[in-house]
């Protein structure tokens, strides 16, 4: 996938220019986003072992708010899928769930740091 397709530019452009054109910000927000999403995936996971609807939807709805700060539209829409799952009263994500978050997060993180590293070498 292109960024485009994992990202939402335009978030990340707000972000760059909150910085006055820089990419401090979103450097530093990546680092929380690394840090942090593994540990939101692991809840979604254990809330669907534990049968804990309750907790998808709030472990579902902490990716898509974190995901969804960064402009990582591809893992926000399915953090705002899980969510809804849970809301409904579902823990039925499918075998393949695991596999689905850590490949949108993985291609995500690399989205992010290509865009860090392209706006970086543009201001050179």
């Amino acid at each position: 996938m292109v960024p485009s397709d994992l990202l939402d530019l335009t978030t990340l452009q707000n972000l760059v220019e909150l910085d006055d054109g820089a990419h401090g910000l979103v450097s530093e927000m990546i680092g929380i986003f690394q840090d942090d999403t593994p540990r939101r995936i692991q809840a979604i996971l254990q809330a669907i072992a534990q049968q804990d609807a309750e907790a998808l939807s709030r472990a579902g709805h902490a990716l898509k708010g974190g995901a969804g700060a960064l402009g990582a539209k591809t893992l926000r829409t399915l953090g705002a899928e899980l969510e809804q799952l849970g809301r409904s009263g579902s823990v039925d994500a499918g075998a393949d769930l695991p596999a689905r978050l850590e490949a949108a997060f993985q291609a995500s993180l690399a989205a992010l740091e290509s865009f860090v590293r392209d706006g970086e070498a543009n201001r050179t």
